[in-house]
């Protein structure tokens, strides 16, 4: 009899440590005595925004390159290059027509030596002569073979003739280059002098507007000028000596910051009312002048990879927010039938 009730005591000892061996199992996830952890789908989101990413990347792209009827501002094809037979744009902020007077800032040709500013170190700016237009031009023929030298001599001629000079030069055997500046009025007469030297091979012509920022400059100029006297007036006041070299102070700094502007007024005279004409020669079977490979070359390509892959993200982000927004707004609306349906 004992004998039974103390085996009964072991089988009921061993029930409860069971029940408790169980109820411990059941409070942690897969029998482990740690807390439980809630997983998000963090692999999922990731993969979700490269997906979207490459996407937008895609778009812009697409878009950068004239796609979807867009015309970027700022893009490659945004900078005022032209066709190959075509010219220039011409500025938008015109003055009044010719025969009113005197004619437009391109009207006249210029010397180099005409370049300075007067006493006042502020260029004459009149109605007439508002517009600022930066020309530039490349332009690589392939002449007849023997011909380098006598061709050569042409193009420095016909910068010369039309009243500009060779900014630089440099030749090879049966090849070279030449960098012309050449007034404004005469760009188009002077490439017409050189495209009859050979067979244009590429052409490729720009024009920036700068007026906008010619006429910020002037205006910050006066602004500078006008507080350039009013320091002279109160320096002649000052009583003190520490007046007077707080006047002083100030009045270097407006000094100098009316000298750089006057450099940049006197650098925008010089590119608009002088174009830039770059030209490659090469003989028939002579490989065109390419630029050699270096370090900083690559790093700026580099540079602008960057910029422009970060640009065309950017822009696909802005064709997909509308479209993200339509889907929501969708989504939403599905949700709430869903939810009415399930209530009835």
């Amino acid at each position: 009899m004992e004998t039974s009730i103390g085996y009964l005591k072991t089988v009921h000892g061993d029930l409860l440590a069971a029940a408790r061996s169980e109820s411990v199992r059941g409070d942690t996830p897969n029998g482990s005595g740690g807390p439980k952890r809630r997983r998000f789908p963090t692999a999922g989101f990731a993969s979700a925004a490269a997906a979207i990413l490459v996407v937008a990347g895609i778009i812009g792209a697409v878009v950068r390159s004239g796609g979807f009827g867009a015309e970027v501002p700022g893009s490659d094809s945004d900078d005022g290059a032209t066709a190959a037979t075509g010219a220039p744009e011409e500025a938008t902020f015109r003055g009044p027509e010719p025969g009113a007077g005197d004619q437009g800032v391109a009207a006249s040709p210029v010397h180099p030596g005409e370049l300075s500013l007067p006493e006042g170190g502020e260029p004459p700016l009149g109605p007439l002569t508002i517009s600022r237009i930066i020309r530039t031009g490349d332009i690589s023929l392939i002449i007849p073979q023997d011909s380098f030298d006598d061709r050569f001599a042409t193009v420095v001629d016909a910068a010369e003739d039309n009243r500009g000079f060779v900014a630089e030069s440099r030749s090879r055997e049966r090849a070279g280059m030449l960098t012309l500046r050449v007034p404004s009025a005469r760009f188009d007469e002077t490439l017409d002098a050189i495209r009859d030297l050979g067979t244009v091979a590429v052409e490729s012509l720009r024009g920036r507007d700068v007026t906008a920022e010619y006429v910020d400059l002037r205006a910050r100029l006066r602004i500078a000028k006008s507080r350039r006297d009013v320091l002279l007036r109160l320096m002649d006041r000052a009583t003190s000596i520490e007046q007077t070299i707080r006047v002083q102070n100030a009045l270097d700094e407006t000094q100098l910051r009316i000298e750089q502007i006057q450099g940049q007024l006197r650098l925008l005279d010089d590119q608009t009312s002088f174009a830039t004409i770059t030209v490659d020669l090469h003989e028939e079977g002579v490989a065109a002048e390419v630029e050699a490979a270096s370090i900083p070359n690559a790093f700026e390509r580099a540079g602008a990879g960057f910029v422009g892959v970060i640009a065309a993200i950017i822009i696909g982000i802005g064709y997909l927010l509308p479209l993200a927004a339509i889907a929501l707004v969708i989504w939403f609306v599905v949700v709430q039938v869903r939810r009415r349906h399930r209530v009835e």
